[in-house]
C-alpha cells in the first residue's frame, strides 16, 4: 500500500470527489475540510491524501488543523481497511506530521491509534461516538405545539450561553464567550440559526444550518436547555428545519447523533433519519515527561 499526498484540496477533488460524493453524508467532513480549502497549498497543518492499493482507493483522509484528522473509508474489505488505517499512522509519524486527534470508525480509530502510539508517546481520549443520520424524505408526524423560526438579534446572548453548553456535553470542550458571541451574531444574520418557541412563547431548543454540501445540509449545535428536554422540542424544531431544507431544494439533511443520546436518536428517527455509518472521535492527550 502506498500513501498518495495531494498538493492542493483541488487536485485532491479532482481525483476523489466522485467518490466521496458516493457517500456525501458520511464523508461529509472531508468534502467540506477540502472545498473550504481549494486555494491552500498542502502543508503538515493542511493535507489530503489516500492509501492506494495497486490502484484502488482503499481510503482517504484530510488534517487541518486545529481539526482532528479524519479518515473515510472506500474499500469494504475490513482487513485491507486495517491495513491502510495502519499505514496512514506511519505516514504521519515518519514525516513529522502532527495531528490533535482522528475521527472515523471505531475499528478504524482503534488501529490507527494502536500504530501510531508504537512511534509516539501519547493517550488517546475517546470523546463522543456519532451516528451519521441522513434524511431524503420527511414522515408526516404532528409534532409538539409551538413555532419554529429563525432566531433574532435580541436572542443572540442566550443561544450564546447554549452554544458554550453545547460545546461543554457534546464536545467536552470550551468555548471563549466572546467567539461564541461573534459566531451566533453572525449566524443569526445570515438566517442560520433556527429556534423553537413553545406556547408560552419562550424559545425552548435551537438547531443551526450551516454546513453547505453539494446536495445537502448539515445541521448541527441542536441543544434544548435541560429544563425542557423530554418534551418533543428538539424533535419538533428538526422535523420543520428538515422539512423546510429538503423543500428548498436540497437533496438531503444530515446530522451527527450521539450514541449515548438515545431519546434523541429515536426522536430523530420518528422524523424521518436513518443511521448511515458510525463515527468516532478521539482526542490526543500527550504525555508528560
Amino acid at each position: 500500500m502506498i500513501v498518495k499526498e495531494y498538493e492542493t484540496a483541488r487536485t485532491f477533488l479532482n481525483n476523489n470527489e466522485n467518490i466521496l460524493l458516493e457517500h456525501e453524508a458520511v464523508s461529509q467532513l472531508i468534502l467540506f475540510n477540502a472545498y473550504q480549502n481549494l486555494t491552500t497549498s498542502v502543508s503538515g497543518k493542511c493535507m489530503f491524501g489516500a492509501v492506494l492499493e495497486e490502484e484502488n482507493t482503499v481510503l482517504l483522509f484530510c488534517n487541518v488543523e486545529p481539526y482532528s484528522l479524519v479518515i473515510y473509508i472506500a474499500s469494504q474489505d475490513k482487513d485491507t481497511v486495517n491495513a491502510a488505517s495502519i499505514t496512514v499512522a506511519d505516514f504521519l509519524t515518519d514525516n513529522h506530521i502532527s495531528i490533535t486527534g482522528i475521527i472515523a470508525k471505531n475499528g478504524v480509530c482503534q488501529s490507527f491509534i494502536t500504530q501510531y502510539k508504537k512511534s509516539i508517546s501519547c493517550n488517546f481520549n475517546e470523546i463522543r461516538g456519532m451516528d451519521i443520520m441522513e434524511i431524503r424524505k420527511v414522515n408526516e408526524i404532528k409534532p409538539v405545539d409551538g413555532i419554529h423560526r429563525t432566531a433574532v438579534n435580541a436572542e443572540s446572548k442566550l443561544i450564546t450561553d447554549w452554544m458554550i453548553q453545547f460545546q461543554i456535553e457534546a464536545l467536552a470542550s470550551e468555548m471563549d464567550y466572546e467567539v461564541a458571541l461573534k459566531k451566533v451574531t453572525n449566524l443569526i444574520n445570515n438566517n442560520k440559526i433556527f429556534v423553537y418557541e413553545n406556547i408560552e412563547h419562550r424559545i425552548v431548543s435551537m438547531a443551526t444550518a450551516t454546513r453547505k454540501l453539494i446536495h445537502g445540509m448539515a445541521i448541527s449545535y441542536v441543544f434544548t436547555p435541560e429544563e425542557f428536554r423530554g418534551k418533543g422540542y428538539a424533535a419538533a424544531n428538526i422535523y420543520y428545519l428538515s422539512k423546510e431544507l429538503l423543500e428548498s431544494g436540497y437533496e438531503f439533511c444530515t446530522l451527527f447523533a450521539d450514541k449515548k443520546n438515545l431519546v434523541s436518536n429515536r426522536a430523530y428517527e420518528k422524523v424521518g433519519y436513518i443511521g448511515m455509518e458510525e463515527n468516532y472521535e478521539y482526542r490526543i492527550l500527550p504525555i508528560e515527561g
